[in-house]
């Protein structure tokens, strides 16, 4: 199975369960104090949208 992510790169995903446990653990992971809040926000707007397109597999 493969998904393309906000960059535009193709992800080949081996194991689905996995795939969908590891972007949903990213996709709320949080910094206390972000150095750089753009960057911090595009880091989470790539993890959700990885992990939406993983539940729709």
């Amino acid at each position: 199975m493969k998904i393309t992510d906000l960059n535009g790169f193709d992800l080949e995903i081996d194991n689905l369960q996995l795939a969908i446990m590891q972007a949903d653990d990213y996709r709320h992971y949080e910094l206390l104090n972000p150095i750089n809040p753009e960057e911090d926000a595009k880091r989470k707007a790539y993890w959700e949208d990885v992990y939406q397109k993983l539940i729709q597999l």
